[in-house]
């Protein structure tokens, strides 16, 4: 890397490392949806078996969009102390579409990685989300290696004590899964 180059991403990582610097104000219908909550869920499989789960959910500003991290802990016999308990842990970033009323999600960025383009065809999940009033949803879509394909739609829905939570798992037309759920507001 040349010297000028150098110089350049140095001044670009201490714009970036400045309080507030990568901070930018939020679009306002996204604003009631930032908070912490916590919950429980009810898990329904079509093949007739259903669990419980505890959710936690963050929702946070990023740029001009949003971050999303929720962990979902899967009881057994609606403990959360025995063997076989499973916790997932995950997130997302989201930034506005320019010209659209929607979001699609984004990688982190990495000063020191080059961004990988999404290539839907060869399987990687494309993830968008909308806000319509007191609903935020987001989708999930991917080609599986048979040709066929999977869509998550998640709503998360505000209450006056927190989020709702509605989800679908379909695979090629068929509902394999849904999820109910209710969450207060964590103070």
């Amino acid at each position: 890397m040349s010297r000028k180059a150098g110089l350049w991403v140095g001044a670009l990582a201490l714009v970036w490392l400045l309080p507030g610097a990568d901070l930018r104000a939020a679009p306002s219908d996204l604003k009631p949806f930032f908070g912490t909550y916590v919950g429980v869920a009810t898990v329904e499989d079509t093949d007739g078996e259903v669990h419980h789960r505890d959710m936690d959910v963050v929702i946070q500003p990023y740029q001009d969009g949003f971050r999303i991290d929720w962990i979902n802990v899967t009881l057994v016999n609606g403990r959360r102390d025995l063997p076989g308990v499973v916790r997932r842990v995950q997130s997302a970033l989201f930034e506005p579409v320019e010209d659209r009323d929607m979001y699609v999600e984004v990688e982190p960025e990495n000063l020191f990685q080059e961004r990988e383009e999404t290539k839907p065809m060869r399987g990687d999940p494309v993830r968008w989300a909308s806000i319509d009033g007191p609903r935020m949803h987001v989708y999930a879509f991917e080609v599986l290696e048979d040709g066929t394909y999977e869509l998550q739609i998640y709503d998360r829905i505000l209450t006056e004590k927190g989020l709702n939570i509605e989800f679908q798992r379909i695979v090629d037309g068929k509902v394999l899964r849904q999820i109910t759920g209710e969450t207060a507001r964590a103070q």
